[in-house]
């Protein structure tokens, strides 16, 4: 009987639960095991269009420094790069931004669109 008494106790003890604890927000799933494929592949894409720009800025600035090798001078615009044959092509600005080349200073950068 004494058994009894102390599984029914020990049964009913301490589990309440509050509104809080039982409602899930779409904030809690993004730390979920289940949202975890999802955000892996959403942040795979993020980085990969990330390194892409970068490596498309790099590339442009080596050529320029080729040119620049080359000729013994910097190269009055970008377009001289490519009608040079440095590079076959300018590489397109992400969306939002527009390619920038400072003739002086021989840098090529993005800024955003006006």
């Amino acid at each position: 009987m004494l058994a009894c008494l102390v599984l029914c106790l020990a049964g009913c003890g301490g589990e309440t639960t509050s509104k809080s604890d039982s409602q899930t927000t779409d904030k809690d799933k993004e730390g979920s095991p289940l949202a975890a494929p999802v955000d892996y592949l959403g942040a795979v894409n993020q980085a990969k269009k990330s390194a892409g720009k970068k490596l498309s800025l790099v590339g442009l600035q080596k050529a320029v420094q080729q040119f620049q090798a080359g000729e013994g001078r910097l190269p009055r615009n970008l377009e001289e790069v490519v009608s040079s044959g440095y590079i076959a092509r300018l590489p397109e600005a992400p969306q939002g931004f527009r390619l920038v080349y400072d003739p002086q200073a021989g840098v090529v950068s993005l800024s955003p669109n006006p």
